[in-house]
């Protein structure tokens, strides 16, 4: 509140909730819109308009702005492609599984996250779709070894 007991105007402000990131004020309440404190120099993120986006190559390889869930989801989503190769042992199916729901559980939460005007669907879409291959996989390798085990 301002000293006339008007809410503050709109602005990046430090977030209330992580002293670490600037959050923007609509001028009503707090928006999904987050940035690190080290964006600018000067104290506080790039102006609206010049922030880093989808068009430079730095949004594309550091996770700037994007929820904790998305970054989650798409190494987790790297994760269970790795771990494909599990399908060929005892029991290593269910640890796919287990890897899978929680790369799913993980997207859903970021898409809804950036439906609210965050970053970072783009990247839980990413840790779906390697889950959905992984499983698809995996499922494709426990059936062929089954049916190999069975002949």
């Amino acid at each position: 509140m301002t000293t006339d007991g008007s809410p503050p105007p709109p602005n990046w402000y430090r977030d209330p909730a992580d002293p670490a990131s600037w959050r923007y004020w609509d001028g009503a309440r707090w928006t999904g819109h987050v940035a690190p404190v080290s964006v600018v120099a000067g104290g506080g993120p790039a102006p609206v308009g010049q922030a880093a986006g989808p068009s430079e190559a730095i949004h594309w390889l550091v996770p700037v702005g994007r929820s904790g869930e998305s970054i989650a989801a798409g190494y987790m989503g790297f994760l269970c492609l790795f771990l494909t190769i599990l399908a060929l042992v005892p029991y290593g199916f269910i640890v796919i599984l287990v890897a899978a729901g929680l790369t799913i559980w993980l997207a859903v939460r970021a898409i809804k996250k950036a439906e609210s005007g965050g970053h970072g669907r783009g990247r839980a879409i990413f840790g779906l779709v390697c889950a959905g291959i992984a499983v698809l996989a995996s499922t494709i390798g426990v059936s062929a070894t089954l049916a190999a085990a069975g002949s």
